[in-house]
């Protein structure tokens, strides 16, 4: 009777053991198809929209250019963002690019009246003399000018203020007297015979540096060297246009647009070949009393208010 009940329990055991191993391989043959699926889905997903393995999109990367602008870039396309400053992080933590807002200046030339004037002081030689005398901005205006004055003397000298009327004034009493709002310049015609345009435009630096530190809240204009006549300029001496154009070039670039414009009175003064116009000056450099009143115009036109 025992040796019956150990036969059965045996196979008993070994049915069970059967058993089992089918169970498990059941469940194993189900994981796998459920594993194959997922992975079929996201490669259908991935490759949606007859896309190959070539076209799905890679991630993004992303770097900064030499003016700080962050660059994003992909596989596809390169896109600019003008300022890191305008990536923005809102609450919800996701990552919103504003749009990038175009700088406006608001330093563009007005057309002022005569009150513009009351405050400024003119800085320059025999043409800035003719101005002063011959012209009609207000009286209020202070000028210091002499004849034959250039950029190297300019620190040091003394003038008449105003010109060939006043009484005698050192140019450091006159930029240190009073605070003027805004500050002309015209200097050059004396000085090109002496040095290199580049050395004359490091010291018309130098002077306009002394006056800001002497006037901080001036504006600062500095006036192109007016051109000479046709007929002067045939002489072929260092009073050139060439030269002048070479050195106006240069002045230009000391403008910062912030505190030192540049002003090229040149354009309403000159004709179609870029001569002084013979119309506008009886020696071929220094304008008439009749065409004074179109740099004065220029000037009134050409004003930056703050």
């Amino acid at each position: 009777m025992n040796s019956v009940f150990s036969i059965i329990k045996s196979h008993i055991l070994i049915f069970g053991v059967v058993i089992a191993s089918i169970v498990l391989a059941i469940i194993f043959f189900i994981q796998k198809n459920n594993d194959s699926s997922v992975s079929e889905n996201s490669n259908n997903i991935a490759l949606s929209s007859g896309q190959s393995d070539s076209d799905i999109h890679q991630p993004a990367t992303f770097a900064v250019d030499a003016n700080g602008n962050k660059i994003t870039q992909d596989i596809n396309t390169t896109t600019n963002i003008e300022n890191i400053d305008n990536v923005v992080a809102p609450e919800d933590g996701s990552t919103i690019q504003t749009e990038a807002t175009e700088t406006v200046s608001n330093n563009s030339f007005q057309t002022v009246e005569d009150g513009y004037f009351h405050d400024s002081l003119f800085i320059g030689n025999s043409r800035t003399v003719g101005l002063s005398l011959y012209g009609s901005m207000p009286e209020e205006t202070t000028f210091y000018a002499t004849v034959g004055m250039n950029i190297y003397d300019l620190l040091t000298s003394t003038a008449q203020v105003p010109p060939e009327e006043g009484p005698e004034k050192s140019f450091t009493s006159v930029i240190s007297e009073k605070q003027y709002g805004k500050i002309y310049i015209m200097l050059g015609i004396n000085d090109l015979g002496t040095g290199t345009s580049e050395s004359f435009a490091e010291y018309y630096k130098t002077i306009i540096d002394t006056i800001h530190q002497a006037q901080p809240n001036a504006i600062i204009y500095i006036q192109s060297i007016i051109n000479i006549s046709a007929e002067r300029d045939a002489q072929g001496d260092a009073i050139s246009n060439s030269n002048i154009n070479e050195k106006n070039a240069l002045l230009e670039q000391l403008a910062n647009n912030d505190y030192i414009y540049y002003l090229n009175v040149n354009e309403v003064l000159i004709d179609s070949n870029g001569f002084l116009n013979a119309d506008y000056t009886s020696d071929g450099v220094h304008l008439g009393g009749g065409s004074l009143s179109l740099w004065e115009d220029y000037l009134y036109s050409h004003a930056i208010v703050k």
